[in-house]
C-alpha cells in the first residue's frame, strides 16, 4: 500500500525527512505516544486493555532534488534532462527536476545505489506526466502499459518487485499531467540492510513519446531504538515495538488516568488515557395501572449502562428474571431492581393505582304480553366509573340508557362499560305470551256491484270469547262475534280478532269482484251489411237478440258476436246480461256503403296496442296512416292512426287514438330519517299514468299511523301529530287506478332506521 500526503507542503514535508545526496542538512524528529483504550467507558465491576502506538526519530536514507545538474550515484539507462521548466510546467518548489525520455527507448530505468532500510520507512517523490499529443519532449504516455512503476530489488536487481503502478488513463488525466507528492510504505519484504529502488517505465510509443519527470526524492528509514513504558504497572515493550497492547487489562473503580511514556537516550514523550465508569441504571418504569378491579396491572424498565445482561427483580431480590415486563399486578407500591452480569446494581419506586370493577346490582324483567315483542330489561348497576353505557347486541352498539323497550321473546346477553372501559355481563330471558290468532280466513265474490261479497274466518287461543273486527283502510267496516262479514263491496279489508285482554291478530284479505257488463255500443250507420262487435265485456254472460229475422248472430252467446244483416235497413238490436240487471237496445243501419270501425285505446307503457279495422266482404281496400294494407295493426307508441277503408260505396276514413301511461308503483323496504340528506323519507321510487292514488302506514299492532292521497308524499317517520316513531317495521297499503283503468294495490314491509 501507499500513503499520499497530497494536502502536505513541500515545506511541510522536508520538516520531517533528512536528505543525504542534493541536500546537506539533517532534520531530527522529536518521538511521539499515544495511548489507546479498547474501551474509554469501562462497565461496573468490568476491565478494558490498553494499547499504545508510538513513533521515533526518523533519519534520511536516501535524497535527490536534481538541484545540483545531472546527478551521481544513479543508474540511468538513458539521457536524461535537468531543467527548472520543461513544456512550460515548473517544478513544485520552482528548481530543477529530472525530465525522462527524451530521445530514449524503452525500458526507461532509474536506479538507487544500494539503501540500508531493515528498519522500515517511507518513499517519497514528485511526479508529473507530460500531456498526451504535445511534441516532443512534451508528448505524454497515453497506453495503459505506458505508465512508471516504483519496483524495489534486494537481490542488487537480480528481480524487481513492483510497489504501484501510475495508469496513464488515456494520458488525459489533469490530475496526472501536474506535479503531484506520493510516498509508499517500504514493505516488510524490502526491509534489508541492502535494497534498490527504481523508476522504470518498461513500454513507449518511441523514443520521441511518453515522456515523464521526477523531483524531490527521499527514502527514509526509522531506527528502533526507543522503548515505551506503561506507568502505572512498568510494563515496557521491547526495543524498536512502537504499536501494541499492555497484556494485562485494567480494572478501574472510578474515574482513572493512566500515562504511558516513550523514550530513548534524549527525547522522552507522554500520554495519557482516561477511563470511565458506567453503572447500570434504571432510566424511567412505565407504569400500566390495573383496570376494573383486575389484576392487570404491569411495570416495564427501561434501563441502560453497565455491562448489560440485565435482569429484573421486583419481590425484593428474592427472584430474578431477565425481560424487564412484570405483569399481573394490582394496585400497590413497588420496587424495581436492575442487576447487570458484573452483578452492579439499581433500584427505582414505582406505585400503581387500581380501578373498581363494574357490577350489576339488580335487573327486573318484564315478559311480553298479548304476543307482541313489548319485553322490559331495566338494570341497576354499581362499581366503575360512571357514565356507563349498555349494549343488548353483543357490545356492538351502545346507549346510555339502562332500560331496553319493546323487546321479543328470547335471551339475551348484556354488557356494561363504564367510563374506564370496564365492563360487565349478565343474562336475561324474555318468555313470550299468548295471543290470539286468526285462523282460515275465506272470502267470497261480488257480483255486479251488488254488495254480494263476504268475509269469513275464526280464531284461536288468546282469551275468549273473541270480537271480530272489519277495516278497509282507516275505515271500520262491521264487527262481528263470529266472524263472518256479509253483504261487502269488493276491496281490500283488514280482519282482526280481539280477545277479552285485548290482544289482537289481523290479516289482510281482498274480496274480489265479478263487475257488470261493459258494452260501447250505440246507434250505428253501417255501409255494409256486416258489424263485427267490439269492446263488449260479460263476465256473467250475455244473449244477443234482434227485433227481424233479417239479422243474424254468428254467436248469440258471446259477447262480441258478427252481426249481419240479409238486407239493408234499420233494426233495433238488444243485448241482456244473464245474471246482472243489464239490458241495452240500440239501432243498426245498414248502408250500401264501405263501414270500418276502430276503437280508441289506451295501454301501459311497453305494451304492443292491436288496431284491427273491421273487415267486411264488400270492403275492396284498407290503408292505414303508418302505410299498412292490412286490417289489422300493432303500435307500440302513443298517436292517433288513421284507416282509410274502400269499396264500392265509397271510401270510408276513421281513426284510432292510442294513448300510453306509466302504470306503475314502486317503493322502498328502508329508509334512515336522520336530516342527512340521504334517505330521509319513505316515499315512491317512481311513479306514473295514475287517476286515484292512496298509501297507509301500519305500525305492527294494526294501527293506522298516516294516511296519504297524493303519490308525491314523503312520510318523514312521525305520526300524524308530527312524533317521531320509533325504530322498527311498518307495514304499508299503497292502492291506485291508472289513467287507463287498471287497478293496482301493493303492500309490503318498510324498516324505519334511525342512525
Amino acid at each position: 500500500m501507499y500513503t499520499n500526503y497530497y494536502n502536505m507542503t513541500f515545506k511541510q514535508l522536508i520538516t520531517c525527512i533528512a536528505f543525504a545526496f542534493g541536500y546537506h542538512q539533517t532534520t531530527v524528529a522529536q518521538c511521539t505516544v499515544q495511548a489507546i483504550a479498547q474501551d474509554t467507558i469501562v462497565p461496573c465491576n468490568g476491565s478494558t486493555t490498553l494499547s499504545v502506538n508510538g513513533s521515533g526519530t526518523s533519519v534520511l536514507a536516501f535524497g535527490e532534488n536534481f538541484n545540483n545538474g545531472v546527478p551521481v550515484g544513479w543508474d540511468f539507462s538513458q539521457i536524461v534532462t535537468i531543467a527548472n521548466n520543461t513544456c512550460g510546467v515548473p517544478s513544485l518548489d520552482g528548481s530543477d527536476f529530472m525530465w525522462m525520455g527524451n530521445t530514449s527507448v524503452a525500458p526507461r530505468v532509474m536506479t538507487t545505489v544500494s539503501l540500508d532500510v531493515s528498519s522500515g520507512g517511507n518513499v517519497c517523490f514528485e511526479m508529473r506526466y507530460a500531456i498526451q499529443s504535445q511534441a516532443s519532449p512534451c508528448e505524454g504516455p497515453d497506453l495503459a502499459n505506458e505508465g512508471v512503476y516504483l519496483q524495489y530489488s534486494t537481490d542488487n536487481g537480480f528481480t524487481w518487485v513492483t510497489m504501484n503502478y501510475w495508469s496513464p488513463n488515456g494520458g488525459y488525466d489533469s490530475y496526472m499531467t501536474a506535479w503531484n507528492q506520493y510516498c509508499e510504505t517500504i514493505p516488510l519484504a524490502a526491509q534489508t540492510a541492502a535494497t534498490k529502488f527504481r523508476w522504470t517505465q518498461l513500454a513507449v510509443s518511441g523514443a520521441g513519446f511518453d515522456h515523464w519527470g521526477l523531483d524531490n526524492i527521499t527514502i527514509s528509514a526509522t531506527i528502533p531504538n526507543y522503548t515505551i513504558t506503561w506507568l502505572h504497572d512498568n510494563y515496557t515493550y521491547p526495543t524498536g515495538v512502537y504499536t501494541g497492547d499492555n497484556p494485562t487489562p485494567v480494572s478501574p473503580t472510578g474515574t482513572t488516568s493512566y500515562i504511558v511514556m516513550m523514550s530513548d537516550s534524549t527525547n522522552i514523550c507522554y500520554d495519557t488515557i482516561t477511563l470511565f465508569i458506567s453503572y447500570p441504571q434504571i432510566d424511567n418504569i412505565l407504569e400500566n395501572d390495573p383496570t376494573c378491579g383486575s389484576n392487570n396491572g404491569s411495570l416495564v424498565a427501561s434501563s441502560s449502562g453497565g455491562a448489560g445482561g440485565y435482569t429484573y427483580s421486583l419481590d425484593g431480590g428474592l427472584t430474578f428474571q431477565p425481560s424487564a415486563t412484570f405483569t399481573g399486578l394490582n394496585a400497590n407500591n413497588y420496587t424495581v431492581i436492575l442487576v447487570d452480569q458484573n452483578n452492579c446494581s439499581d433500584t427505582l419506586q414505582a406505585a400503581l393505582s387500581g380501578v373498581d370493577s363494574v357490577d350489576v346490582s339488580n335487573m327486573i324483567v318484564t315478559t311480553t304480553t298479548c304476543g307482541l315483542d313489548n319485553g322490559i330489561i331495566d338494570l341497576t348497576i354499581t362499581g366503575g366509573t360512571p357514565p356507563y353505557q349498555y349494549s343488548l347486541n353483543n357490545g356492538s352498539t351502545f346507549s346510555a340508557n339502562e332500560i331496553f323497550n319493546n323487546l321479543v321473546p328470547g335471551a339475551y346477553q348484556i354488557y356494561i362499560e363504564d367510563d374506564n372501559g370496564c365492563f360487565d355481563t349478565t343474562s336475561a330471558t324474555i318468555y313470550p305470551s299468548t295471543n290470539p290468532l286468526l285462523g282460515q280466513t275465506t272470502s267470497t265474490l261480488e257480483f255486479c256491484s251488488l254488495q254480494d261479497g263476504s268475509i269469513t274466518t275464526s280464531a284461536t287461543s288468546g282469551v275468549g270469547p273473541y270480537v271480530f273486527v272489519l277495516h278497509q283502510g282507516a275505515s271500520l267496516v262491521a264487527t262481528s262475534p263470529n266472524g263472518t262479514f256479509p253483504n261487502l263491496q269488493s276491496g281490500s279489508y283488514w280482519v282482526t280478532v280481539i280477545d277479552q285482554i285485548g290482544c289482537a291478530d289481523s290479516t289482510q284479505i281482498t274480496v274480489d269482484s265479478i263487475p257488470a257488463p261493459i258494452s260501447p255500443m250505440t246507434d250505428t250507420i253501417l255501409c255494409n251489411l256486416t258489424l263485427q262487435v267490439f269492446g263488449v265485456v260479460s263476465y256473467t254472460g250475455s244473449n244477443w237478440s234482434a227485433n227481424a229475422n233479417e239479422i243474424n248472430f254468428s254467436d248469440p252467446a258471446s259477447p262480441n258476436p258478427l252481426i249481419t244483416a240479409d238486407t239493408a235497413g234499420i233494426y233495433l238490436i238488444n243485448l241482456q246480461d244473464t245474471v246482472c240487471s243489464y239490458n241495452q237496445t240500440f239501432s243498426l243501419t245498414f248502408v250500401a256503403d264501405p263501414f270500418t270501425a276502430v276503437i280508441d285505446t289506451t295501454l301501459c307503457i311497453g305494451e304492443t296496442a292491436t288496431i284491427a279495422a273491421v273487415q267486411q266482404p264488400q270492403n275492396v281496400s284498407y290503408l292505414w296512416s303508418t302505410g299498412a294494407t292490412e286490417p289489422t295493426i300493432q303500435v307500440t307508441t302513443p298517436g292517433n292512426y288513421i284507416i282509410s277503408t274502400t269499396n264500392m260505396c265509397g271510401t270510408l276514413i276513421d281513426t284510432a287514438s292510442v294513448e300510453f301511461y306509466f302504470c306503475d308503483i314502486e317503493l322502498p323496504n328502508v329508509f334512515t330519517p336522520n336530516n342527512d340528506g340521504n334517505n330521509d323519507y319513505f316515499q315512491m321510487l317512481f311513479y306514473g299514468g295514475l287517476s286515484t292514488f292512496e298509501c297507509i302506514i301500519i305500525n305492527r299492532w294494526g294501527n293506522t299511523i298516516r294516511e296519504f292521497a297524493d303519490p308525491a308524499f314523503q312520510w318523514d317517520g312521525t305520526d300524524k301529530n308530527g312524533n317521531p316513531m320509533e325504530e322498527g317495521v311498518y307495514f304499508y297499503v299503497a292502492r291506485t287506478v291508472t289513467n287507463a283503468g287498471d287497478e293496482i294495490e301493493k303492500h309490503g314491509l318498510v324498516h324505519l332506521v334511525r342512525e
